[in-house]
């Protein structure tokens, strides 16, 4: 992936856990956001989220960024991380994602699925949570983040959720 002047949009998937994730459960590892930033160790302006859900499981769940990969827990437990870790994740931001408030449900060849976005401009969510700073650690353009689970959820496959990470470089 290339620099490009204004910003960028980053497309994740992290491996989730396919079958039953139940309430507070860490959804999938500390996942990388690369070229998050533009400069090493600089700060970008996260300015939209867009999550795809091709199980159209829809459930809330709670976002969490943080500069260095540092994994809250197991992936399919309850989020079990000690006080140092915690503090060597750096963790930037932390906000709920409320599938109620902006969720539009599509056809596709194996069902349907749902789409999240949200971008500070409308919704009872967006208001309070975009746009947000993210930083990279020293030495990288990456931001990390992680998902718990806001209620049991049951998922087909490893690859059933996409984030696109809006992104404005602001360095």
């Amino acid at each position: 992936m290339g620099s490009f002047p204004g910003g960028t949009v980053v497309r994740v998937k992290p491996t989730i856990i396919a079958g039953t994730t139940h309430d507070n459960d860490v959804m999938f590892d500390s996942t990388e956001i690369k070229n998050a930033v533009k400069n090493r160790g600089g700060v970008s302006k996260l300015v939209g989220l867009t999550i795809i859900d091709k199980d159209q499981e829809s459930h809330d769940m709670e976002i969490i960024f943080m500069e260095n990969q540092v994994n809250l827990g197991t992936a399919g437990s309850a989020s079990s991380i000690t006080d140092a870790n915690l503090q060597l994740a750096k963790i930037l931001h932390a906000f709920p994602i409320d599938w109620s408030d902006g969720q539009i449900v599509i056809a596709q060849d194996s069902g349907s699925a749902a789409v999240f976005s949200t971008s500070g401009l409308a919704g009872a969510n967006d208001k309070s949570y975009m746009p947000l700073i993210l930083k990279a650690a020293e030495g990288s353009t990456s931001v990390f983040f992680t998902a718990i689970s806001a209620a049991e959820m049951a998922y087909a496959a490893t690859d059933d959720l996409e984030f696109v990470f809006h992104i404005e470089y602001i360095d």
